[in-house]
């Protein structure tokens, strides 16, 4: 089933242990703490998380997005926050018309991802040599 993606929607999995996440199944990707990418669900897949945006949404979080005090907030790695800014690039560029933006721009009241999606963009520089 073909899907028209408006909204591409940032989250973290609300986790501190890296190694154990009971949320992977709400995302269409996550990004481990090592950068890597795992495709949890396929993007042709309606992912249950935002009812109001779902059916147009593919959901990408990252692994942590909790402090050692358990504290929601960010907790990206270098690595991390560079593989998350490259797959956000690569699915804008596959779904040009849809819109980057954090699960709390969805939701007031979500402390998720941890910082605002929109002005990471907007400042972020990619680092070239983790890059390559």
């Amino acid at each position: 089933m073909k899907r028209y993606i408006k909204q591409i929607v940032v989250h973290s999995t609300a986790t501190f242990d890296p190694k154990i996440s009971q949320h992977y199944g709400f995302f269409h990707y996550v990004v481990e703490r090592n950068g890597e990418i795992k495709k949890i669900h396929p993007e042709s897949s309606v992912v249950k998380h935002l009812p109001d945006v779902d059916n147009e949404a593919i959901h990408i979080a990252y692994t942590g997005g909790r402090n050692k005090s358990g504290a929601l907030g960010d907790t990206r790695t270098p690595v991390q926050e560079e593989a998350l800014f490259n797959k956000l690039v690569a699915l804008s560029v596959k779904y040009p018309g849809a819109a980057i933006c954090g699960h709390n721009e969805l939701d007031a009241t979500a402390n998720c991802p941890g910082f605002s999606v929109k002005e990471w963009l907007r400042n972020y520089e990619p680092d070239l040599l983790l890059s390559a």
